[in-house]
């Protein structure tokens, strides 16, 4: 298992819940090293954007953004019990039944929309059960599948490059484990697209797009697309040479990538 710092018990407390949660699955140790990139990612990308937030929120957010993640849930139970805590088991109905905690948000009319439920169930637990409430760590959880434009700008810009960061952290996580751990055919290597070959090169912006462009996939829902388009219009403030047009297909077809280092791993 991939080390955290464990920086007081609710980290730990974290650890234990993904193990209570993950253990039984057969993607269990994808799930930790996954967790555990993300938190690489966010980490390094954060020191390249001089973003001053406390790297702890990042581990945080790491470890609790994909605890309800469906394939590890037994649907035909409502809740399980773990150390006093309940534990939702059919994130719809957990979801639903909490809209209330949502509409502080401003998210309660969007749970039906690309962002997924898992990411909204996490941020619910976390208030509820844990009694975490930092917009820094419920945002950038909420929104690692897919942002909400309309709220997403209202949020102050420390928050809006969380949710950015740990986007593109999530993806690029997932991107360099179907290719080197599931050896599986995905469209780009993300990784090196954001930090070239060689490890020197930082394209944030166009990672961004590229991130989202996987992540809406098909779909043509509102939301999805409007946060593709909000970031094909900053790709295209600072690169005025890009397509007029983005969508996934320009990224070509799905092949298997040779295997590569990544550049967190680089740095452990």
């Amino acid at each position: 298992m991939r080390q955290f710092r464990q920086f007081g018990l609710k980290t730990k407390k974290l650890l234990d819940l993904n193990e209570f949660i993950h253990h039984k699955s057969s993607l269990y140790s994808y799930h930790l090293d996954h967790i555990y990139l993300v938190k690489r990612y966010s980490l390094l990308m954060a020191s390249k954007l001089h973003l001053e937030v406390d790297p702890r929120k990042f581990e945080y957010i790491a470890l609790a953004h994909d605890l309800f993640k469906e394939r590890s849930l037994n649907p035909r139970k409502v809740s399980v019990q773990w150390r006093g805590h309940n534990i939702p088991q059919d994130t719809n109905r957990y979801v639903r039944m909490n809209l209330d905690i949502l509409s502080q948000f401003l998210l309660d009319e969007y749970f039906n929309t690309d962002i997924q439920l898992h990411p909204l169930a996490s941020a619910i637990f976390l208030i509820k059960e844990l009694g975490v409430a930092d917009p820094e760590i419920l945002y950038p959880i909420m929104f690692h599948s897919c942002p909400i434009f309309p709220v997403y700008t209202t949020l102050n810009s420390v928050i809006r490059d969380m949710v950015d960061i740990v986007m593109l952290a999530d993806k690029m996580s997932s991107n360099h484990l179907r290719i080197n751990m599931r050896e599986v055919a995905v469209r780009v290597d993300l990784d090196q697209i954001v930090f070239g070959s060689s490890g020197k090169e930082f394209n944030y912006t166009l990672g961004l797009l590229i991130a989202r462009l996987i992540s809406q996939g098909s779909s043509k829902e509102t939301q999805s697309a409007l946060m593709t388009e909000h970031y094909y219009n900053r790709l295209k403030e600072v690169n005025p040479l890009i397509a007029n047009k983005c969508h996934i297909q320009k990224l070509g077809e799905s092949k298997k990538w040779p295997k590569r280092n990544s550049q967190v791993l680089k740095l452990s």
